[in-house]
């Protein structure tokens, strides 16, 4: 392989995209206790991907379709999810699982 070739299957490996943690922050809106936003600022600060979502199962299905793009997309292992206010109460236990399955991700288990 000559130079350039090295060059292009580094920056296709892309391990410095893995370094960054990307942490996706849950808001409530104004004036209503069951309809949140979920945002992301991307990671060089060009763009900031939002998404809609309610206290129930679709929005459950929603959030975590939107989790697995960005992750996708962004070629992220770790996904945190951040609710801003402390005083949110997600209800619906599909929503709660996210927040779950995103701390089990977060910690690494005793045995790594």
């Amino acid at each position: 392989m000559n130079e350039l070739e090295n060059l292009f299957a580094g920056l296709l490996k892309k391990p410095y995209q893995k370094e960054l943690a990307m942490t996706i922050t849950i808001r409530r809106i104004e004036q209503s206790d069951h309809e949140y936003f979920a945002y992301l600022k991307s990671m060089c600060g060009q763009a900031t991907y939002f998404l809609y979502f309610s206290d129930d199962i679709a929005g459950a299905m929603v959030l975590h379709n939107f989790v697995e793009m960005l992750r996708r997309y962004f070629h992220k292992d770790e996904v945190k999810l951040n609710l801003h206010d402390a005083t949110i109460q997600l209800k619906n236990a599909y929503l709660l699982s996210i927040f779950e399955e995103s701390q089990s991700i977060e910690k690494p288990s005793a045995s790594e």
